[in-house]
């Protein structure tokens, strides 16, 4: 599994969408707070081990 992260017109907008292995995606979370916010958020929903790219 993997973690995508896409802006959504700025740079503060993102979307995190978790990837499975089969290609199935998911939204996890949006945040308009900027990098540090959406990272703390995947962090607490206990998924840091994951690999997070930022497309």
């Amino acid at each position: 599994m993997k973690i995508y992260v896409f802006e959504n017109g700025s740079k503060s907008k993102l979307i995190a969408v978790l990837v499975e292995k089969d290609g199935s995606k998911r939204e996890l979370v949006k945040t308009d707070k900027g990098r540090d916010d959406l990272l703390n958020q995947i962090d607490e929903m206990n998924l840091s081990h994951l690999t997070v790219s930022f497309k």
